[in-house]
């Protein structure tokens, strides 16, 4: 009697091991230091949101093991091409990228990079300021008394490389390039010592590299105003099929995540809260997402 039934115990976990082995994946995370937003290598006290956010989808999707590797950005981009079994959570999606990548629906919407410049030089840029209070990026641009700081390296997105492309092929005066590797840090403490007039992060970067004294002041940029939408993305390999498949479903459901807005909002300076939670709020109104 008792050796029908490990027999059939036996044929029951020889049917359910090829489906298990199939359904599990082992997929490798790719992450990148970008704080206060990602700080994987960091011990600080309050992770970042895409900490937060990795955190959130080990524990929802306990069948995939899921690594994290942590890597600078041109590295990630570089294993992303190979075509390995690679997820991440910080490839912002492009025409580009889709040659290699697959998206999912947003998992969450955040500021796009916009201006950065000293709080004391707010009544400068009152002209370049439309009713909304966001800044008319082209206008300033014709400035040649208003300077701009740069990474060398970096994108700004389309929107705004667009508009700086052709002042950087001219050699402009009113851009100053910084051709460094923490091209943020260094561009902010280049601005707090007057070298240029602003610079351009995203609204965490500057809290984050700012001080208690809040010295700097962030505009959203009219031409660039809306939301940018984080997507989970996962290599086109077999390898990745069912990852993505439940990445795709978990996305919209980490929106009403409070942990996760939580950890956002905590490095948005008080005078964007508001205006945050307004442009949200239409946003995931919007049928377009």
């Amino acid at each position: 009697m008792m050796k029908s039934i490990y027999a059939a115990l036996a044929l029951c976990i020889s049917l359910l091991m090829p489906w298990t082995s199939t359904y599990a994946e082992e997929i490798t995370w790719l992450s990148s230091e970008f704080p206060p937003l990602a700080t994987p290598a960091n011990d600080y006290t309050d992770r970042g949101y895409m900490d937060v956010l990795l955190k959130q989808v080990q524990q929802a999707l306990p069948q995939h093991r899921i690594q994290e590797q942590v890597l600078p950005w041109p590295r990630v981009l570089l294993l992303a091409r190979s075509g390995g079994a690679y997820c991440t959570a910080i490839a912002a999606q492009t025409q580009e990228r889709e040659a290699f990548l697959r998206f999912t629906p947003p998992y969450g919407y955040v500021y796009p990079v916009g201006v950065v410049a000293r709080a004391r030089d707010q009544d400068l840029f009152k002209p370049f300021l439309d009713k909304g209070g966001e800044i008319r990026l082209r206008d300033l641009l014709t400035q040649r008394d208003f300077r701009a700081g740069v990474a060398g390296s970096r994108t700004y997105g389309a929107k705004i490389d667009d508009m700086l492309k052709p002042l950087a092929q001219a050699g402009a005066e009113q851009l100053v390039q910084v051709h460094q590797g923490n091209s943020t840090k260094s561009l902010v403490s280049m601005l707090l010592k007057k070298r240029f007039d602003y610079t351009f992060a995203y609204p965490g970067e500057a809290v984050f590299y700012d001080s208690a004294v809040a010295r700097l002041r962030f505009y959203p940029i009219a031409e660039n105003s809306e939301l940018l939408a984080g997507r989970f993305s996962c290599t086109k390999s077999p390898q990745t099929d069912q990852a993505f498949a439940d990445l795709s479903k978990l996305a919209t459901s980490l929106r009403d995540d409070a942990s996760l807005l939580e950890s956002y909002e905590r490095w948005l300076p008080p005078y964007l809260l508001k205006p945050y939670r307004q442009r949200l709020a239409r946003q995931l109104g919007s049928p377009i997402r």
